[in-house]
């Protein structure tokens, strides 16, 4: 199965998007869909107590900020406007949660497998829109949309399995 990253040139397998690690000493990462190509968007992690990350690809900047009692939600701005774009909410910190988009939409983020460290996000009909592996891979399906929809669901699923402590190590660039 191959599909193609909406709004853009970069064809990628279902199971070649991935984010690797820039640096084993700062939290710094790219998205990549397939070995080879250009960078999809970067994120970068800081902050003590209260992680934060920055997201930046070649049309937006967002800005996602864990938030509330226990950091049980993360708040995502797009920087450039300074706006909200979505809210997510744990319900069982480190296994499900719901993402509410402010142009609409609801999603659900919930772990997939039992045995292994797979989690998925889900429209309100369980149709999974993207399934992402604790080392940064993820498997888009064909029922996304927008390419910004794409990055943002990357970006946050990975902040979600990095804050709750579930993200084993990616490869480092140097190894692809």
């Amino acid at each position: 199965m191959t599909a193609t990253i909406p709004d853009s040139k970069h064809p990628a397998t279902a199971n070649s998007l991935a984010w690797i690690s820039l640096d084993p000493f700062q939290d710094r990462f790219e998205l990549r869909a397939g070995r080879g190509s250009s960078p999809l968007a970067r994120l970068a992690i800081s902050g003590l107590a209260f992680p934060s990350a920055r997201v930046d690809t070649d049309r937006h900047r967002l800005f996602l900020t864990l938030k509330g009692v226990g950091n049980r939600q993360v708040a995502i701005t797009d920087l450039t406007t300074e706006t909200p774009v979505a809210d997510f909410e744990w319900h069982r910190l480190g296994r499900e949660g719901t993402l509410r988009l402010v142009e609409g939409g609801q999603l659900t983020w919930r772990r997939t497998s039992r045995w292994h460290q797979t989690f998925a996000f889900a429209d309100r009909f369980g149709n999974m829109l993207l399934q992402f592996h604790s080392d940064g891979r993820a498997k888009l399906e064909p029922l996304l949309g927008s390419r910004d929809d794409l990055v943002l669901l990357l970006a946050l699923g990975w902040f979600l399995l990095l804050s709750s402590g579930i993200a084993a190590p990616p490869k480092p660039r140097a190894m692809q």
